[in-house]
C-alpha cells in the first residue's frame, strides 16, 4: 500500500469514527426554545396538556414523557383549574415537493419510495385565564422512512424525554 492509499485510508477512517460519534445514538432529535420568561413563573405550579394534530401512535408516549419533564421542573397535572395550558401540536415538512400528497404516516407496500421529511412538536404554554402564550419550544427530527413506517415506542421513549428535558432546561422552575 502506498503512503497516499495509507493517509487516504486512515484520513476516511477518521471521517468514518467522527460522523458515528457524532451521530451518538442514531435519533438526533434537536429542539429549540422560541420564546421564553415573559410569564409569571414563580406562580405556575399547574399544568394541563392539550394534543393537537398528533398522530395516534404518538399520542400516548409523547404525553407521558413531556409530563414527565415538566413534573421534573416542579408543575404538576391539574385538569381541572391549571395555571397554565400546554399545547403538543404535531407537523410534518416534506422534504421532497414530489411527495407532498403521500401521507407518511399510511402504510404502502405497492409503492418502493422513500419518504424525507421534518417532524416538528410545537410547544406553546399558555397562562390561564389570559391565554397569553408565556413559553414556547419545539422539538424536531429529519426522517428517511418508508410510507408507514415510524420510530417504534421503545426506542423513541428516552430520546423524547432526553429531548423535553434538555429542551425545558432553563424553564424557571416556580419558586416553593
Amino acid at each position: 500500500m502506498s503512503q497516499l492509499s495509507l493517509f487516504r485510508f486512515i484520513l476516511t477512517a477518521g471521517l468514518v469514527l467522527g460522523l458515528t460519534g457524532c451521530a451518538g445514538n442514531g435519533m438526533q432529535i434537536g429542539n429549540s426554545v422560541s420564546l421564553c420568561c415573559p410569564g409569571n413563573y414563580a406562580n405556575y405550579r399547574n399544568y394541563r396538556i392539550e394534543l393537537r394534530e398528533m398522530p395516534g401512535f404518538l399520542s400516548d408516549y409523547m404525553l407521558a414523557e413531556f409530563e414527565t419533564a415538566l413534573q421534573e421542573k416542579g408543575l404538576q397535572r391539574n385538569t381541572l383549574a391549571p395555571d397554565v395550558v400546554v399545547r403538543l401540536t404535531y407537523r410534518h415538512i416534506n422534504l421532497n415537493p414530489e411527495q407532498e400528497e403521500v401521507d407518511p404516516f399510511e402504510r404502502r407496500t405497492d409503492q418502493d419510495i422513500m419518504l424525507r421529511y421534518v417532524a416538528t412538536i410545537d410547544i406553546e404554554m399558555l397562562e390561564q385565564p389570559s391565554g397569553n402564550i408565556v413559553w414556547a419550544g419545539q422539538v424536531n427530527r429529519i426522517h428517511t422512512v418508508t410510507p408507514g413506517e415510524y420510530m417504534h415506542e421503545e426506542n423513541a421513549r428516552p430520546e423524547m424525554l432526553a429531548a423535553f428535558r434538555d429542551l425545558l432546561t432553563h424553564y424557571p422552575a416556580p419558586e416553593r
